[in-house]
């Protein structure tokens, strides 16, 4: 599993595009455990989406700091709000627990990570810079 704000392109180096997009939306919906970041609800794979924290149309961007696990109801409600406009005391999904949880979620920039196999002869990042491959 790769830690690290580059995990779409570190993903992207040993594996298809489709699988790489896959296994980062995987990430941050395990990291959330299968739960809506905003209201708590259990999701499943056929249910779990990925809300831009902060918009990408008021400058989010597609980072996994920015990504939440979503259910689709939220995702729905909230549009394209600004967090702190939409999820206040007056939502019906309001709790100051998962309102930190998301704010520390933005917060952590993460720039380790570990691979547990790779074939050798597929390039690896080897840190936010540079690009290197393994040798056994």
């Amino acid at each position: 599993m790769f830690y690290c704000e580059q995990d779409l392109l570190t993903n992207l180096i040993v594996l298809s595009p489709s699988n790489a997009r896959k296994q980062f939306r995987i990430q941050i919906f395990e990291e959330w455990d299968w739960a809506c970041a905003y209201c708590g609800k259990e999701l499943t794979c056929n249910t779990a989406t990925i809300d831009h924290i902060v918009p990408k149309s008021k400058g989010g961007h597609n980072v996994k700091s920015n990504m939440c696990c979503c259910c689709s109801s939220c995702n729905r409600e909230k549009g394209s709000d600004q967090l702190e406009d939409w999820y206040q005391i007056d939502n019906d999904n309001y709790c100051e627990k998962r309102l930190g949880k998301i704010k520390t979620w933005m917060d952590v920039k993460s720039t380790s990570f570990k691979i547990t196999s790779i074939d050798s002869s597929k390039p690896v990042v080897a840190n936010e810079f540079t690009v290197g491959w393994l040798s056994t």
